[in-house]
């Protein structure tokens, strides 16, 4: 070997050592923060306001099998030639969810690849949508919607619809195409005497942590997109630590700005 290579060699390296004991080191003398809680305004102390656990997320449950949860509530069919699966009709909850033509193993007979999961069974992963309101209610975790065809499938739309007594009727039009993308447009008719403000927003609630291993090449845990910025830096780690530290607070993706309805 000559020095040249030698070298470069030592160059590659230092260097992972660098990237693989930064992230070790990092965690334990510089560990992430608790969240504030009093700020000092004209010389008084002050709490801030912490943020509001969101509606959907549920507390955790005693584990069954999947399909016995599956089968305890009303469903829309999900079918296409990449997905299989169902909406929950209690909660609008997009919670069960396979690859239809990956498997886990290279064997042709083995399990589906699963990506969502409804709450009560392993691995519990699911998404939905809803909105928040003062003095108007909005549907929640309970909630049992309509809809307005049995089976969602491309170029076949299905809306789910929640009415209020007060007049208020939430919507949610969800399409797939042949791929892997849903669309859910939120809609609020008000057919009551007085205008209404409700802010809509899509959570993504995962009950437990991937057994997948993130490491510097590879992310894997949470990440937001806030402020036109990608933000990579909250591990599982870290993510534990600040729930412990602040037990109440719960993330939300894809909040939105109030919107009024006449």
């Amino acid at each position: 070997m000559n020095e040249n290579n030698r070298n470069m060699l030592l160059a590659i390296v230092l260097s992972a050592m660098v990237l693989l004991g930064w992230s070790l080191l990092s965690d334990r003398f510089f560990p992430t923060a608790a969240p504030q809680t009093q700020t000092v305004d004209n010389g008084k102390v002050k709490p801030i306001a912490q943020p509001a656990v969101v509606p959907g997320a549920n507390a955790p449950q005693a584990i069954r099998a999947r399909a016995v949860v599956l089968g305890e509530t009303q469903r829309v069919r999900i079918a296409t030639p990449s997905l299989a699966g169902s909406i929950n009709l209690k909660g609008a909850r997009f919670d069960d969810l396979v690859l239809a033509r990956q498997r886990e193993t290279i064997s042709p007979t083995s399990r589906a690849v699963r990506l969502l999961s409804p709450a009560g069974a392993n691995g519990a992963y699911f998404a939905s949508f809803g909105w928040t309101g003062q003095g108007v209610a909005a549907p929640d975790a309970n909630a049992l919607w309509t809809a307005s065809a049995p089976t969602l499938s491309p170029g076949k739309p299905v809306t789910l619809s929640w009415s209020n007594p007060t007049g208020q009727r939430f919507e949610l039009i969800v399409s797939i195409d042949e791929g892997y993308l849903f669309s859910v447009r939120q809609r609020v008719v008000n057919l009551g005497a007085a205008p209404v403000a409700v802010t809509p927003f899509a959570l993504v609630s995962r009950a437990a942590k991937s057994s997948d291993a993130s490491s510097w090449t590879s992310h894997v845990g949470p990440i937001s997109f806030l402020g036109a910025k990608a933000e990579y830096g909250i591990d599982w780690r870290r993510s534990t630590r600040i729930a412990r530290a602040s037990p109440a607070t719960a993330v939300a993706a894809g909040s939105a700005s109030p919107t009024n309805i006449g």
